[in-house]
């Protein structure tokens, strides 16, 4: 091939497959972020395509591709063609994103182990896709990544940068340390590797300098170093440096070490972008972006007026109108309802498509009133939309169940679940009408309330009325795998879901914890055994009582559940909050050794970093430690980058959860935790839904 009439095509997309509907809401919705989608019919004519045009990505939907063409030598055949295979040319192969039947496994498991960034299992979730290719084309279309290298070593700094240019990426030299600023202002950096010893001023006083700068706050910084002082090490990374890396430089860790700070930190300042945008925004967002916004309205401190709640819009006889106007004639509809739906929104009000046939609204109106009568128009209005299907005219309705925010909620999934509960009440009473939500039980009702809660725990431990939801904890450092914190939720007898925080200390006051705790673990470990193939990396973080694991019959217990899943080789970590810990310190220390010996890794959350915590940390030998969020919010940036610095010099990694909004974000970031966790990175979920692969490669 004549790699001289080969053209490379940043915001290109070539699809192959022939489904219509997907690639008429596929293009408009990547459209915005300067994406072009390209269809192919058929096998030859992209075959064809490829031999002019290197695109960003290629959709493959393998329901189009003959039987006889498995879906690892169709991708090595339509990648390892491509010129983006030979080195040094500074090109990239295409990322490669594959839709089939969601039932295969083995097809899941090849489309992996091929190398494929995206696997999207039919139905197709468009708006999912669409989001994904937009993540996967980067923050900048067509934008290498610069990378600023202060080095005075002129045959070094030659050589960083041939190895950056070779791997696709856009190396500026600073042979001069005091030009750093100037430089840092022109280039625009998305990382620094930066020379820890120099003339004029040491790569220590550099970083230091840069971070005084708001702007950079988030520009990673890497230290390249022959530095083996530990201390000289530390004052480094205290001053604002993310890692070392030693002297002499091996290709492949100074490449995996850049990719990997630069994806994390731009999923950091995007997430801090579009948390600052959707603030502000009017209309309709992304699902990801509303329910982010709708958890910033839970935890906002300021009592939420009586006419703030959570409208959720179900469209009735789904099933029925889908089949009656087809799939494209849906899609019409959907749209034409969300038009409406924008028209009757208020300032500082956002909605978003839930799923097929839902809408939900933040709606902020004056009175509790005005709130019943925004849900009433929004019946009106969708129930005087005109559709037709083969000349008859169909009547369309919906149900509407609104979500109060007080007595307070725990998250937002604690909210839709209110007002998901509330239409499933409207619906059972006929639908097409609006409903208000109002709790089972109520913290108001007294003495009663424990009891009633008391019951409802009680029969949720016998009839599996208990939900585990799993929220992704990231690494910020060396790929661990997947990592998610298993999190409790009750299901109350309408389907309500109560969140851990609301019904654990009852559970505990009256001596539910062993019960619960059990029902926990056995249910986490059925997951790890069921995903063992689809999530073959995948670690669990259990909430346990240290009671409960310190009693005798519990070890026999858990060694019984672990072979009889055959989990030997995949075991869970174990979280105990501090506070359990400091009340039961005398059996804590000899029962973290007792479940070392067994391999498994203990967790100890809500360390507040006073001296007393830091102390008995001293003295646990545990592998993780989870700050508490009044730590993370309220601490002074320099005390909070201590704090995780002392954490790590007994042993442990440090965990900053509580990820909310841009704030907390850039205070993060600057106090450099080896893991991040919070509704900002990702709402918990019943599905273990993260995508690691993307954020979090092997360096």
């Amino acid at each position: 091939m004549n790699d001289a009439r080969f053209a490379t095509s940043e915001n290109r997309i070539f699809y192959l497959g022939d489904d219509s509907t997907l690639l008429t809401g596929l293009a408009r919705l990547i459209q915005p972020a300067g994406l072009q989608l390209d269809a192919f019919g058929e096998l030859g004519a992209l075959e064809a395509a490829l031999e002019r045009t290197r695109p960003r990505m290629l959709i493959l939907d393998l329901r189009y591709v003959s039987s006889g063409t498995g879906p690892s030598d169709l991708i090595a055949r339509l990648t390892g063609a491509l010129p983006g295979a030979l080195e040094g040319t500074g090109t990239t192969k295409p990322e490669v994103v594959c839709i089939a039947d969601g039932g295969n496994i083995e097809t899941r498991l090849q489309v992996m182990r091929a190398g494929a960034r995206g696997f999207f299992p039919t139905p197709v979730a468009v708006s999912d896709l669409a989001k994904r290719l937009v993540e996967l084309s980067g923050p900048a279309n067509g934008s290498q990544p610069r990378i600023l290298v202060v080095e005075d070593d002129p045959l070094q700094a030659k050589y960083i940068a041939l190895l950056l240019s070779k791997s696709g990426m856009e190396p500026h030299i600073v042979d001069q340390p005091l030009e750093i600023l100037r430089k840092m202002a022109d280039v625009q950096p998305d990382l620094v590797l930066m020379d820890l010893y120099m003339p004029d001023a040491s790569g220590t006083e550099l970083t230091a300098i840069i971070r005084d700068h708001g702007e950079y706050f988030d520009t990673p910084i890497i230290f390249l170093s022959a530095e083996t002082d530990p201390d000289k090490q530390l004052e480094a990374l205290r001053v604002g440096g993310d890692s070392f890396i030693a002297k002499p430089i091996q290709r492949e860790q100074l490449i995996g070490a850049i990719e990997h700070r630069i994806r994390m930190s731009r999923l950091l300042k995007e997430r801090r972008i579009g948390d600052e945008r959707s603030d502000v925004v009017q209309g309709v967002l992304s699902k990801e972006a509303f329910l982010r916004g709708l958890d910033r309205v839970v935890h906002d401190r300021e009592d939420p007026s009586p006419g703030v709640g959570l409208v959720l819009i179900e469209l009735d006889r789904f099933q029925d109108i889908s089949k009656a106007v087809g799939v494209d004639g849906m899609e019409r509809l959907l749209r034409q309802l969300e038009e409406k739906l924008v028209d009757q929104l208020a300032p500082q009000e956002c909605a978003a498509r839930l799923d097929d046939f839902t809408f939900a609204v933040i709606a902020r109106r004056a009175t509790r009133e005005a709130l019943e009568g925004f849900a009433e128009q929004l019946l009106r209005t969708f129930g005087a939309t005109k559709l037709r299907a083969e000349n008859k005219r169909l009547a369309l309705t919906v149900t509407i169940g609104i979500g109060l925010f007080t007595p307070p909620a725990d998250d937002a999934i604690t909210m839709v679940s209110r007002s998901r509960t509330t239409v499933a009440r409207a619906r059972q009473a006929g639908g097409n009408r609006v409903r208000v939500w109002t709790p089972v039980i109520a913290p108001d009702r007294g003495s009663d309330y424990e009891r009633l809660l008391k019951q409802l725990i009680d029969t949720a431990v016998n009839q599996d009325g208990l939900l585990l939801m799993f929220q992704p904890i990231v690494s910020l450092g060396a790929n661990v795998g997947e990592l998610y914190e298993v999190q409790l939720r009750l299901r109350t007898l309408d389907g309500e879901h109560v969140p851990a925080a609301d019904f654990l200390p009852v559970a505990e006051r009256s001596g539910l914890m062993p019960r619960i705790d059990r029902w926990v673990l056995a249910h986490a470990l059925d997951v790890m055994d069921a995903e063992r193939k689809s999530h073959p990396k995948l670690r669990l973080l259990i909430h346990q009582t240290v009671g409960s694991v310190a009693a005798e019959a519990w070890l026999p217990w858990f060694r019984d559940q672990m072979v009889r899943r055959n989990l030997i080789r995949r075991r869970p970590l174990l979280q105990f909050q501090m506070h359990d810990v400091r009340a039961h310190l005398d059996t804590t220390k000899p029962l973290v050794e007792v479940l070392r010996k067994y391999g498994i890794q203990v967790c100890v959350a809500n360390v507040t970093g006073n001296a007393a915590d830091l102390e008995l940390l001293a003295d646990l030998p545990v592998a993780l430690a989870k700050l508490s969020f009044a730590t993370l919010i309220n601490a002074d940036p320099a005390e909070l980058l201590q704090v995780v610095q002392q954490i790590r010099t007994h042993g442990a990694s440090v965990i900053a959860a509580g990820i909310e909004d841009p704030a907390t974000i850039a205070r993060v970031w600057n106090c450099r935790p080896d893991y991040i966790q919070g509704n900002s990175v990702q709402m918990p979920s019943s599905e273990l839904s993260y995508d690691f692969h993307h954020s979090t490669d092997d360096i």
